[in-house]
């Protein structure tokens, strides 16, 4: 499936000498406010406030990761990660344009006072709701920055699926002023990304929802489940019968799934996983360095108050002023990460799953609810047996019409698949 060109990849092909070495275009993270002006159902920033980061409290940021004082060298630098991505976000991050201007601005002159390997191998990247997309200083902002930019606006599909759940504090919907910000953006003919959530709230839109963002000129869709509680059977068959048609759609229109990507398809998921394959899913064991409005510093955004609330402490690592993993406490959490893996915080039956490649968790979130990142919530289980199920049907499908010879098998257990869809339906899937 053809999917754009992450900036790591980038990386590796335009600097050939640092590819297959394994190393990391690692992500450093500002929250520039953890304000917002809309209220998302299910955004996972359950604690939002009207916090703003000070210019100074960015300063000593950007200073200690050039400079590689107070333990920052033994957690990221050029040799570990050649290149490097700085991430904005809120809340909303365009409520604070003119500071991430400013933090862009001295980011990049400090590079080049210093003659800073990151020079010549960074990227900013912003994911906006799109709702101050035409404010003037937005714009000069996009454009002073577009060659040093990766930006997208959130749009859940259609208008019925995004309105669902992305409102305004008085429950006004957004889908407008989000749809109206992506499309002038591709119009000048830059990238736009996509990012579906699906949420309990809205899966049974999930259908015409894929296909809005195909009919709005989307040739990479990104969409996934949300992790948090609130997933039932019910919702796993609804599930499968909106991929079912989205197969369907893509079978009846002979898409080529060499030019379009959709990642809820995935050819290499959904069967049984290396042992020896232990990496971590996400950058929430420690890859993925963020700093809040106030200067303290976090493994990843997902373990900041914003996101935590009061379901657990903060998992501060360290802080603006004296540095990262400065403390004994700083020390431990950080060794604890350093020894998270998938094996760790999997229970043998997660880890023997039949169709455990592929499936995703947080290990933010996993701290967020148990409170130890090294132990996994599968809340999400379900949904992953319902879409294994949905590209069995499609990629058998698939190949067949192409006259690709290849088989996906279905390694869904009979019990757990019967427990989504009928016998028939079952049967119909091992027949592909």
């Amino acid at each position: 499936m053809k999917q754009n060109e992450q900036y790591q990849d980038m990386i590796a092909r335009l600097f050939p000498e640092l590819a297959g070495e394994g190393k990391l275009c690692q992500t450093v993270t500002f929250q520039v406010t953890d304000d917002c002006n809309l209220a998302c159902t299910y955004c996972y920033q359950i604690h939002k406030g009207k916090r703003r980061m000070p210019f100074e409290v960015a300063k000593k940021y950007i200073d200690l990761l050039i400079s590689e004082e107070k333990g920052f060298s033994d957690y990221i630098n050029p040799d570990i990660s050649p290149g490097i991505i700085v991430e904005f976000i809120g809340g909303e991050p365009f409520l604070e344009i003119e500071l991430i201007d400013q933090i862009c601005d001295y980011f990049a002159a400090r590079l080049i006072e210093t003659m800073h390997p990151w020079a010549t191998k960074y990227m900013f990247s912003i994911c906006s709701n799109g709702v101050l997309y035409f404010e003037p200083k937005v714009q000069r902002f996009l454009q002073k920055w577009r060659n040093h930019l990766s930006f997208s606006v959130t749009i859940d599909g259609n208008k019925e699926l995004h309105d669902s759940c992305r409102v305004f504090p008085d429950g006004q919907p957004s889908y407008d002023l989000a749809v109206a910000a992506a499309k002038d953006w591709m119009s000048k003919g830059y990238y736009m990304g996509s990012k579906i959530t699906i949420a309990p709230e809205n899966v049974t839109f999930l259908f015409d929802a894929i296909k809005h963002m195909i009919d709005l000129g989307y040739t990479e869709i990104n969409a996934n489940c949300v992790y948090e509680k609130g997933w039932e059977k019910k919702h796993a068959t609804v599930l499968y019968e909106e991929m079912k048609k989205i197969s369907d759609y893509l079978l009846d229109n002979d898409f080529d799934m060499d030019e379009f990507f959709l990642s809820l398809y995935q050819e290499a998921f959904f069967k049984p996983k290396d042992e020896a394959d232990l990496q971590n899913w996400c950058g929430g064991n420690g890859v993925m360095l963020s700093c809040d409005p106030d200067g303290y510093l976090y493994p990843c955004l997902r373990y900041m108050e914003s996101s935590l609330g009061d379901d657990q402490e903060p998992y501060v690592i360290g802080d603006v002023e004296i540095g990262i993993c400065q403390t004994d406490c700083h020390k431990c959490r950080v060794e604890c990460l350093k020894k998270i893996d998938r094996r760790t915080q999997s229970t043998d039956e997660c880890f023997a799953c039949p169709i455990a490649e592929g499936c995703s968790w947080c290990t933010a979130y996993n701290y967020q609810v148990f409170g130890t990142p090294d132990k996994r919530a599968t809340f999400i289980c379900d949904m992953h047996k319902a879409r294994a199920l949905a590209n069995v049907y499609f990629w058998n499908k698939y190949y067949r019409k192409k006259g690709i010879e290849n088989h996906m098998e279905n390694y869904v257990p009979e019990d757990w698949a019967l427990e989504i869809i009928s016998r028939k339906e079952w049967d119909m899937l091992n027949a592909l």
